[in-house]
């Protein structure tokens, strides 16, 4: 077998400075032909059976760049709005009875404009195209000689520059559309093309991990300085980096408290029992630190940490930072443990797999660049 190690390679390329994909569904009035609507109008006149017909006349795609304008993303400096101009032909065929009508084959321009926040550096170009129409004749909303089509359009939009690069590669794909604030700010020009690395590409992560749980746990509830240990139907999943994706990440917990005393009332939880019910959402991570067997070189833990919102029972919605650490020690060792801090409420939730039966835990090193 010949060796195909990974390794360092320069190499003359044409850089992907930003991608997105974009979905526009319209539906366009158009007008029929003279002849043609003549031809329906007397077909129906007679009882016939009308349907119709369209889809893309192939070889009339087009994109055209419009402009571009500062955008106001302080988190993102050199973001610009860019105005993009798409166009297709659409064929149009009306039939009776299953026959082609005469004089109803004829052809429509379809246009759509486009504005997309994009990372867009002096010195780099744009390249937009088409890559699917898809198009359906709406004969319940013909008015007069006019008729509705319904057209959907999906694109591709890369910014792009030849670059000489020393790279380890894999395959990336395009990230979500960034919502357009209506105030823009003038950014300073770079002399030479600057990536995004805030938005673009995705970051990838060292290692990726799952938990879930759902049944009866006991954990630690504080609000407003006040409960303690209960006890009460918990359903917890988290995933983080899922397929080494940063962006794959979340944690979703659900909290249903047992009104007791759960557990006997102690001088730090005297009762009367307190509703300590609460949901709990990450909404933002950090890269995780991973943990590796110093014996084996594998990776059997991580610690994630990030923001989100906890929302005990009859309260309002808080953010809240959280930390949670995850050890994949089969057989029987597995623990999840996530530490959430809210303004008023404050969680932990210390779960094992001796401890609690059902508790699922994976850890895993990301092979970014496999042989």
């Amino acid at each position: 077998m010949v060796p195909n190690p990974i390794g360092p390679e320069c190499i003359r390329v044409t850089k992907v400075y930003d991608w997105v994909v974009l979905t526009n569904r319209d539906r366009n009035k158009i007008q029929i032909p003279e002849e043609c609507f003549a031809a329906i109008e007397e077909a129906r006149h007679d009882g016939n059976t009308i349907t119709a017909t369209c889809s893309e006349v192939v070889g009339t795609r087009s994109c055209d760049f419009i402009g571009a304008t500062p955008a106001n993303i302080p988190s993102v400096p050199g973001a610009q709005i860019v105005s993009l101009a798409f166009h297709v032909h659409i064929r149009v065929i009306f039939f009776c009875n299953g026959a082609p009508l005469p004089g109803c084959n004829f052809v429509v321009p379809v246009s759509f404009m486009d504005e997309v926040i994009l990372c867009f550096p002096e010195g780099t170009e744009i390249n937009c195209n088409i890559f699917d129409v898809q198009c359906t004749v709406v004969l319940n909303q013909m008015l007069g000689d006019m008729v509705v089509l319904d057209v959907t359009m999906c694109k591709d939009v890369q910014v792009e520059a030849e670059v000489k690069l020393e790279v380890e590669a894999k395959f990336c794909g395009p990230r979500p559309v960034i919502p357009i604030e209506e105030d823009g700010f003038v950014c300073p020009t770079p002399r030479f093309p600057q990536q995004c690395p805030t938005f673009f590409p995705t970051l990838n992560c060292d290692c990726q991990g799952s938990a879930e749980f759902d049944g009866v746990a006991s954990i630690l509830v504080f609000e407003d300085g006040q409960g303690g240990g209960t006890t009460g139907n918990l359903d917890f999943t988290a995933l983080v980096c899922d397929q080494c994706n940063l962006a794959g990440s979340r944690i979703q917990v659900t909290y249903i408290d047992t009104l007791g005393p759960t557990p006997t009332p102690t001088p730090t939880n005297p009762g009367p029992d307190i509703e300590q019910s609460f949901t709990f959402t990450a909404n933002d991570f950090a890269q995780p630190t991973c943990v590796t067997d110093p014996a084996t070189g594998l990776v059997t833990g991580l610690t994630a940490t990030g923001t989100g919102v906890i929302t005990p029972a009859g309260g309002v919605p808080e953010n809240a930072t959280f930390t949670l650490t995850l050890t994949d020690a089969d057989p029987l060792a597995d623990a999840a443990t996530l530490l959430i801090t809210g303004a008023t409420t404050n969680v932990t939730i210390a779960l094992t797999e001796g401890a609690n039966p059902g508790l699922e835990v994976e850890v895993g090193d990301c092979d970014r660049f496999p042989v």
